[in-house]
């Protein structure tokens, strides 16, 4: 049986993994902040700290476990000030990053070879996305101090069940409530997605083969290619319910600060290639067909 520590966990990736996670077997202990219990998956620890109380994490019993998985590292030393501060001992630490850190001015599909971001850009994103960048060296260094063995994933967007973000239900909401929905009609952005459960199913791959998984990053990356008109394709074939568009412009969307919540423009196009966990792992990712109706059934039972 696996033991694992879970660092967050309990609202979008996190709580899917923990999900899957104890339906396979796994021990699960959990450190977040409380404000959601896990405790209807059963037989689960749970510790009330936030990750910055050092002395708070310093103070919680002496643990051991196959694996760390970490969902919300954000600020600086978040990596360092959990693993020195922990009382415990595991073999591998997880670290939930992001595609955004590969350099933003490369126009082609990024593999795990493509360059990181040196700079701090200037999209909306950039202080997220530095963070991220910054938090991959910190996580390898302490874990290279502390003989811990690190597996950093990428996902590019998330979707899917418990999504807190408003993408994906941005749109549902509105055909739920039969509001009509606008589209760009002059967008030529392009995107991947990665289902919710794909990124759970990921996280599991890595614990199980932790001889391969350890000192690696994955991308984590369906590989259809999304835009805007596939994306509204897709949704009609997922919706049970007709729903109304209109066009509009980028300009326009810009200007009348409509909350899309995909990139609009090509330069902001960030496109992944997911390969490499498949190829060594063996996982497979979701058709977004199949993800957008799973995600569309969720939602629609919220907005009803």
């Amino acid at each position: 049986m696996k033991k694992v520590l879970i660092i967050g966990g309990t609202y979008f990736a996190g709580r899917v993994f923990a999900m899957i996670a104890s339906q396979a077997g796994y021990s699960l202990t959990f450190i977040n902040r409380g404000t959601y219990s896990m405790k209807f998956l059963g037989d689960v620890t749970e510790y009330k700290c936030d990750r910055h109380d050092l002395e708070g994490l310093s103070a919680i019993p002496f643990g051991e476990y196959d694996a760390v998985v970490d969902f919300c590292a954000y600020e600086p030393c978040d990596c360092e000030g959990l693993l020195r501060s922990l009382n415990m001992k595991t073999a591998q630490y997880i670290l939930l990053s992001t595609g955004d850190v590969y350099d933003r001015s490369i126009r082609t599909p990024k593999d795990e070879t493509a360059p990181l971001q040196d700079h701090l850009g200037d999209c909306m994103a950039a202080d997220y996305m530095w963070k991220k960048r910054n938090l991959e060296d910190e996580a390898a260094k302490v874990c290279e101090k502390l003989g811990i063995g690190l597996t950093i994933l990428r996902p590019a967007f998330i979707y899917g069940p418990y999504n807190y973000a408003p993408r994906e239900s941005f749109y549902i909401e509105k055909i739920v409530k039969r509001q009509p929905i606008p589209v760009p009609a002059d967008s030529d952005s392009e995107w991947n997605f990665v289902f919710v459960t794909d990124v759970a199913r990921a996280i599991c791959a890595c614990i199980e083969n932790q001889g391969t998984a350890k000192g690696q990053a994955y991308n984590l990356s369906a590989p259809e290619v999304i835009t805007y008109k596939t994306f509204m394709e897709t949704l009609r074939k997922a919706a049970d319910i007709e729903f109304e568009t209109y066009p509009v412009t980028v300009s326009e969307v810009f200007s009348q600060n409509i909350p899309l919540p995909f990139p609009l423009m090509a330069s902001e196009s960030e496109l992944f290639i997911g390969t490499k966990i498949a190829a060594r792992l063996g996982i497979t990712y979701s058709p977004f067909e199949t993800g957008l109706a799973k995600a569309y059934r969720a939602f629609k039972s919220v907005y009803e």
